[in-house]
């Protein structure tokens, strides 16, 4: 095939709660993201705009503040038609065509929605086709291709009953498999249909493939087929001891001191461990799913002239200082993960590591690569990385937090 001229296609990969600082340890057993790490980019000190599914995703679509949008933690919101949009950019100003599959949570995820209803939405933020889902929890409340399955196969009122025990009176932190089939679990049969669209992806055009990924947001049920690929996972981060360091980390009042307050004595020791394992078995689902996306990318004859990203929204606590979830200026709940790796073959690592570098925003980097895929002749991904504001603002219900 003779290489198209101008834009390069763009397989962007997303994946919800995949806290930043889990990709490079031994422990994990992650070949294909790791292998992308040491291709292309791999922004280790990546930080969301907000460390909520709401406003961080809705940061990243639109380049604007959570601030801007009005939107600091999980609402009832709907990003408005007319906000700024990378997907519509890429579409009306360079030709893409543009397809996205998977969780958004650019609209409400009450009871009783279908999500099909926002089709028109997703046309004008500049999607040419949508096959959306719901994150796993919401997928018990909303309508979507992923339910009308999970009906035909008659285990909906299961995953259902599931989640009603898994979190009653509050707790989060239940560890079991899934009652879904390997075939119907969302993420696996997500990537079923994003083999399908990439299939269908244009020769004569550029093109964006959005994979969003919902895991591996808990619940914490990863299926049985799936258990026992990790090491040996270290504790996490204990709360301080100090009163007075606690104090000054966790001011009365501030959302991490309400955090506190809902697990006032930590988490039991034993579900510590057997959440952070079932947690380290998603990441190796995911990047097998990835590994696969990978591989169908390569046989097209388009694919080395395709760029790769791969991001999450924010992290998850995983036990830190007694904690989980997200919500909070904690390092695990704000750090998210970030690789681009430009088209074609790259021979070298080009990391951003450094303990005490800089930091980078998620959405400027999302936006950054978005650029790069389209003007390349007007500076690559790294060009405009090494160029962001030094600056990233991460805020949070009423409280910000500049990280330098």
């Amino acid at each position: 095939m003779t290489e198209r001229s101008g834009p390069s296609n763009w397989l962007l990969i997303s994946v919800d709660q995949w806290r930043g600082d889990w990709l490079h340890q031994s422990w994990l057993q992650l070949p294909h993201l790791q292998r992308m790490a040491h291709e292309g980019w791999d922004v280790r000190r990546c930080y969301t705009s907000s460390p909520q599914c709401i406003p961080a995703r809705a940061s990243w679509l639109t380049g604007l503040t959570p601030g801007q949008l009005g939107v600091t933690a999980n609402a009832h919101y709907t990003v408005p038609a007319d906000a700024p949009s990378f997907v519509r950019d890429l579409r009306d100003q360079h030709g893409f065509h543009t397809v996205l599959v998977g969780k958004t949570h650019w609209t409400p995820h009450t009871k009783g929605v279908d999500l099909r209803d926002n089709l028109p939405l997703m046309r004008e933020l500049g999607f040419e086709h949508v096959r959306e889902i719901a994150g796993p929890r919401a997928l018990a409340e909303v309508s979507c291709e992923l339910t009308d399955r999970w009906q035909e196969a008659g285990v909906m009122e299961a995953y259902r009953a599931d989640l009603l025990d898994r979190y009653q009176d509050g707790c989060a932190h239940t560890v079991r498999p899934s009652v879904l089939p390997d075939a119907l679990y969302p993420d696996l049969w997500l990537t079923g249909v994003a083999l399908e669209e990439l299939a269908r992806m244009p020769q004569d055009r550029p093109w964006l493939l959005w994979v969003n990924f919902p895991g591996p947001h808990e619940p914490f049920d990863v299926p049985s087929s799936w258990r026992g690929h990790h090491g040996a996972i270290p504790a996490p981060e204990p709360r301080p001891e100090d009163a007075q360091e606690l104090q000054r980390s966790a001011p009365e009042g501030s959302e991490l001191a309400r955090k506190l307050q809902r697990w006032p004595d930590g988490l039991p020791e034993e579900a510590l461990q057997a959440l952070r394992s079932d947690y380290a078995d998603h990441l190796y689902l995911l990047d097998a799913q990835i590994g696969t996306l990978l591989r169908a990318m390569a046989d097209r004859s388009d694919g080395a002239q395709t760029a790769v990203s791969v991001c999450s929204d924010h992290g998850e606590l995983l036990g830190d200082w007694g904690l989980l979830l997200k919500g909070c200026f904690l390092e695990g709940a704000m750090r998210s993960l970030f690789l681009h790796r430009p088209p074609g073959e790259r021979s070298w690592p080009r990391r951003l590591w450094q303990p005490k570098g800089r930091p980078h925003g998620l959405t400027q980097c999302l936006w950054d690569a978005a650029a790069a895929v389209t003007w390349p002749e007007e500076g690559s991904f790294g060009w405009r990385l090494r160029r962001q504001d030094p600056e990233v603002l991460v805020e949070f219900a009423a409280e910000t937090l500049t990280l330098r």
